[in-house]
């Protein structure tokens, strides 16, 4: 029975690891291809997704609309030219009946046909002045503001995004790395509990314990392989690229900071003045404000001018149709006619008017309200990275000591001095805070990026100047 127990560990201690372990997805050829896969760097990403991502392309392309509601504008104030080179018609009229002295009709013995023709030239010039649509093109520019100030919000948004799914795959890179590290060491316990039960020195459920830890960790390793393959995935759905192959991620150092030395309040001033969201939620009530002022203006009168000149040949016969010079001279007209609003519109307009006055102060509440919630956010990530820090230090002191532990465990259990469960305790332990300390390193790091975003400006180790 011993033998046997010896053999079947020496056969599993000769199969070796599982073919592609440690090897991280993705990392080699592209499927059906001979390319090496590219080293992505997270502005790489970021200039792709700006470049690629479907959604964001749409609102940049709603950009070039601002031209075009200009171009139309323009077309409908500048004046309009009319040039008729040639009317021609030609008519022929036979006439049955006659009217009398007296009104009364009656049928004519001498019915015959009456042919004609007519030829008209006509060059005109039209200019229609409505004195609305002049503030028309202060409306526009509200609206490309708008447009823009959204454009603007939604690119940081990207930016972000992208951010922190580059920073995902970089961690989920680490934690498999962190796995495979896991994995070795359980393998070295395992063999160094086949040495020992060789040697008669451990019971059998020593060394089976210890395959069923190697297992634990292979299923964990194989949990964090697919994880990461779906942080790589959400990077590049955000990206948007159909030409992008298989990748890497170049990993992004992880700048040190003291959230502690962070100035709350300059942030939240810095915040209230560069937050993009605030930006927008401005130049939305702006564009309000622009449109109850227009409503008001359209009660203001249209000029029309109108010039031309005219002549025309109307002759028996058809000797004026397609007549390019008739006899007769040219006309000359000028008129000048001014247009006031339908009185009878009041009441709608002042409906409109209500309605726009309503959604102005429904624009300066909100306005209020992303300012508060900027603040809400600001003040919230400047607890929160200080909370992490603060975690982070912890769980560094806690994993060197755990290190230390596990190689004193690993010494006194090859001496037998320590059992096996007290053994496996300790490992745990190591590598439970091994992963919580990546986590705590990752969770500031994104903190950090979110703040920023919501700033709109990179942030310092030390206080924040807000420009005061």
């Amino acid at each position: 029975m011993r033998v046997r127990s010896a053999l079947l560990a020496a056969l599993v201690l000769m199969a070796g690891p599982v073919p592609g372990m440690g090897q991280e997805p993705g990392a080699g050829h592209a499927p059906g291809t001979g390319d090496e896969p590219i080293r992505l760097t997270l502005d790489e990403a970021v200039q792709r997704a700006l470049g690629q991502n479907p959604g964001y392309r749409q609102t940049v392309r709603d950009l070039e609309l601002n031209a075009l509601d200009r171009r139309d504008l323009w077309l409908s104030v500048l004046p309009q030219p009319q040039v008729d080179l040639l009317t021609t018609s030609m008519a022929w009229n036979r006439q049955r009946v006659a009217e009398g002295f007296f009104g009364e009709v009656t049928e004519r013995d001498d019915a015959g046909t009456i042919h004609t023709s007519r030829t008209q030239q006509r060059v005109g010039l039209f200019v229609t002045v409505d004195l609305a649509e002049f503030f028309q093109f202060r409306g526009l520019d509200e609206t490309a503001r708008v447009r823009e100030a959204g454009a603007t919000a939604q690119g940081r948004e990207l930016q972000a995004r992208v951010a922190t799914a580059f920073l995902e795959v970089q961690e989920r890179v680490q934690a498999l790395e962190l796995e495979e590290e896991l994995l070795e060491r359980t393998r070295e316990n395992r063999d160094l509990a086949r040495r020992l039960y060789a040697l008669a020195r451990r019971d059998r459920i020593d060394l089976v314990s210890m395959e069923l830890e190697v297992a634990e960790q292979e299923d964990a390793l194989e949990r964090s392989r697919t994880e990461l393959e779906s942080a790589r995935l959400t990077l590049r759905t955000l990206m948007g690229d159909p030409e992008l192959g298989a990748f890497q991620v170049e990993p992004e150092p992880l700048r040190p900071m003291d959230p502690e030395a962070l100035d709350e309040e300059a942030l939240v001033r810095l915040g209230r003045e560069a937050s993009p969201r605030i930006l927008q939620a401005e130049v939305q009530r702006r564009a309000a404000a622009g449109t109850l002022s227009r409503n008001r203006a359209r009660w203001l009168p249209t000029l029309t001018l109108s010039a031309g000149t005219t002549r025309q040949g109307f002759v028996q016969g058809g000797d004026a149709f397609f007549d390019l010079r008739p006899d007769a001279g040219w006309d000359r007209a000028l008129s000048l006619s001014v247009r006031f609003p339908d009185l009878g519109l009041y009441f709608s307009r002042r409906t409109e008017q209500g309605r726009g006055e309503v959604d102005l102060r429904n624009r300066e509440d909100a306005l209020r309200e992303v300012r508060t919630e900027v603040e809400r956010e600001i003040r919230t990530l400047v607890r929160e990275l200080r909370g992490a820090a603060r975690t982070l230090r912890t769980q560094e002191r806690r994993t060197a000591l755990a290190e230390e532990q596990v190689e004193l465990a690993r010494e006194a259990y090859r001496l037998g001095r320590l059992s096996y469960l007290e053994l496996r305790e300790a490992q745990g332990r190591a590598a439970e805070f091994r992963r919580q300390a990546l986590a705590a390193q990752y969770t500031v790091e994104r903190g950090r990026r979110e703040l920023e975003a919501l700033l709109d400006a990179p942030l310092a180790a030390g206080p924040v100047d807000d420009g005061r």
